[in-house]
């Protein structure tokens, strides 16, 4: 899915800065209970990391299967779970977390209510790896079954005259195209953001790629989508918060 070497490196500092759920999944939630969506079932959150959305989790579904492919991610998730957070022993036996790349799902098929892929989808390299993890998420869900997802949204205020120039060099520059293509940058929409840990003062570089809203629509064209909204982030519309839904045939 991503390379876990540096996700490895920075999950005790991400533990630290990002414990409590993101504020912007809490108001989506909030959106769809006002329209009337409810969940429960069986839920998988991919890219689970530090566990930190298990509690907002837990009140949508009956059990919890946690994904990500950082080791180090998972014990932190679970030391969470034992320490950090005021489960019930039912509770805590209702969420089971798995060490796995979401391309290759260890869930058998139509056995999933519901999927959340939140922050976690835009880390996938290349348009084939990311049909090919929605595939996985696709056949594991269950006859109408819920998948929401967050990405970065491309055409964000602070981000839009870096990808101007980058389409323009990536179009008539062969030198920058070839030192992108060098860097794994390979698609237009793709970027390193750096994370800094804050006692070592080392940074390394994650890779994103950052969605258009009509490339995100088109890859989840096997899916209905229900609800698409921008959301969170600086200007409150940094994000691209979906709620879709597998049906076996779509009503247009």
């Amino acid at each position: 899915m991503v390379d876990n070497f540096y996700y490895d490196h920075i999950a005790k500092d991400y533990d630290l800065k990002r414990k409590k759920p993101w504020k912007a999944l809490q108001r989506f939630f909030f959106y769809l209970e006002n329209k009337n969506y409810f969940f429960n079932g069986t839920c998988v959150d991919l890219g689970c990391g530090n566990g930190r959305h298990f509690e907002i989790f837990l009140s949508k579904a009956n059990r919890i299967v946690g994904i990500d492919n950082s080791l180090e991610f998972l014990k932190i998730a679970r030391d969470n779970l034992k320490r950090e957070y005021d489960l019930t022993k039912l509770e805590f036996n209702r969420i089971q977390l798995l060490l796995a790349d979401i391309r290759y799902m260890p869930i058998r098929s139509c056995r999933v209510n519901l999927v959340f892929s939140i922050a976690s989808f835009h880390h996938l390299k290349t348009e084939q790896g990311r049909i090919k993890a929605l595939s996985e998420i696709f056949t594991s869900l269950g006859q109408n079954g819920y998948f929401l997802l967050t990405v970065w949204r491309r055409w964000q205020k602070k981000l839009r005259r870096f990808f101007i120039t980058d389409w323009f060099k990536r179009k008539f520059s062969p030198k920058h195209a070839k030192k992108q293509r060098k860097m794994d940058l390979n698609e237009f929409g793709d970027k390193f953001v750096r994370w800094t840990l804050s006692k070592e003062n080392k940074t390394f570089n994650r890779f994103y790629h950052f969605f258009s809203k009509r490339e995100i629509l088109k890859l989840l064209k096997k899916f209905v989508v229900k609800e698409f909204k921008k959301l969170g982030g600086s200007t409150n519309e940094d994000n691209f918060f979906i709620l879709a839904q597998k049906q076996s045939e779509k009503v247009h």
